[in-house]
């Protein structure tokens, strides 16, 4: 079992010194070989210059190749290959299109001294290359959104940084370029996007032109990429909604509200459109109503949001649990008269229809209304209108209905006798009854109470 064991020993130490005897040969007694390196490609240099100053481009050779035998010492050869091994070609040299054969030069890495290394043998000693006159055009970029957006959003169409492309290249290449694409892919989108994606050339038959030989400008510089834009927005049903202006005795429990639509459809940006919960109408006036109206709205929406549903709304209110009745109110009151000078009421009495509840109708009486005029705005002498306000004091849940007014004669004090101004209708109804007027505008208080009432609702 030993002997066995010191075999082995013995046979794995000579394979050892065999091999370092091997390396000693190679890199010390015969250091001196040669070898042949396959399938160096060629680097052509100074390209740029027939586009630029000979209006010329490279439609063939580029992918040229050569094999090279190199002499030199061996443990140099050993650190070759196809690579590190660099053979350039100057393309200064090419003044016209053609067929052309194009010497080239030798580069090694920085490991291995030129000196050192000899070509010993070649495949060829020449590049030949075909020149042809560059061709241009330019073509038009089509975006393709490839994806889905998310559930209530929706994209618009892709904007892009540029329209056209410029193609330059052989002209047997540049006319196979229909159009150049991008693709744009993204799921589940619920956001803007904005990107510099590549773009692919294509046919007329939606394939891919691949061609190395194609140079992409925009505006004189080279472009690999496009920029694009794409808007994503967010759909939602927004209800409409009036403001209802109390008044006449009609409270926003009194009305019931239809809206036609009831909602419309809007789209725009996620962030202004996510706090966007109604689109507001406008105003009705409740008092202004009998029992119902119905009026139309002009739907406007902030800026930067589509309405997609239409441009108006109808809207009626109707109101119910209301009575109405009219009064013949005589206590007319002035305030604020002008300073210095002297007020007289011209108008005796005033029809005023008021509305509530039937209980609170049924209730009131005259003397409990008043009708007030403010004379704060009048500062000259003469007749005028002027609006008043109802007070119903004995209820606040009784209104007026509609609007009023009286006259009212504005004379510098004297000590004569004023003669009464014929009272003119208030709307939606005034009564005068001519008279004289009192000797001072302290109103007079008078019972009389139509008996025309209605129901409303």
């Amino acid at each position: 079992m030993i002997m066995q064991r010191n075999k082995i020993l013995t046979i794995l130490l000579s394979l050892v010194i065999a091999v370092c005897l091997w390396v000693y040969v190679v890199s010390t007694v015969t250091p001196d070989d040669s070898q042949w390196i396959y399938g160096i490609p060629v680097t052509f240099v100074n390209e740029d210059g027939l586009f630029s100053d000979r209006n010329l481009v490279l439609s063939s050779g580029r992918d040229a190749t050569v094999n090279l035998r190199l002499y030199g010492k061996r443990r140099d050869l050993l650190k070759l290959n196809n690579t590190n091994v660099t053979l350039t070609a100057d393309l200064s040299q090419v003044t016209g299109a053609g067929d052309w054969r194009l010497p080239y030069s030798l580069e090694l890495p920085e490991t291995v001294s030129s000196n050192e290394i000899e070509i010993e043998d070649r495949s060829t000693s020449y590049v030949s290359i075909t020149v042809d006159k560059l061709q241009t055009r330019s073509v038009e970029i089509r975006a393709v959104f490839q994806g889905n957006v998310a559930e209530g959003y929706t994209p618009e169409a892709i904007e892009l940084e540029y329209d056209t492309l410029e193609i330059s290249g052989p002209k047997d290449q540049v006319d196979q370029v229909e159009y150049a694409q991008v693709v744009l892919e993204r799921t589940n989108v619920s956001k803007t996007i904005s990107e510099n994606l590549p773009f692919t050339l294509m046919n007329g038959d939606g394939e891919e032109v691949e061609s190395d030989d194609l140079r992409c400008t925009v505006n004189g510089t080279a472009v690999d990429k496009i920029g694009v834009l794409m808007q994503v927005n967010m759909i939602k049903e927004v209800p409409l909604r009036v403001e209802l202006i109390e008044g006449g005795g009609a409270t926003a429990d009194h009305a019931t509200v239809r809206y036609e639509p009831a909602q419309i459809t809007v789209q725009g940006d996620p962030e202004v459109l996510a706090g966007l919960n109604s689109v507001y109408l406008g105003t009705v006036d409740l008092s202004a109503i009998q029992n119902s109206v119905t009026e139309e709205f002009n739907i406007v929406i902030a800026d930067g949001l589509t309405n997609m549903t239409g441009t108006s709304a109808k809207v009626t209110v109707e109101l119910k649990n209301l009575k109405t009745k009219t009064f013949q109110v005589s206590n007319i009151e002035l305030t604020n008269a002008p300073e210095g000078l002297q007020a007289r009421l011209g108008t005796l009495s005033l029809e005023v229809q008021l509305r509530g509840t039937a209980e609170e109708i049924d209730s009131l009486a005259a003397s409990g209304i008043r009708a007030v005029a403010d004379l704060s705005g009048i500062y000259a002498t003469g007749t005028f209108s002027v609006p008043v306000d109802v007070y119903v004091d004995a209820s606040s849940e009784v209104g007026a209905m509609g609007s009023y007014s009286v006259l009212v004669t504005i004379t510098e004090p004297t000590t004569e006798t004023a003669v009464a101004v014929t009272a003119v209708e208030a709307s939606p109804a005034a009564s005068a009854e001519p008279s004289a007027a009192p000797s001072e505008a302290a109103p007079v208080e008078t019972g009389n109470v139509t008996e025309n009432t209605e129901e409303v609702g």
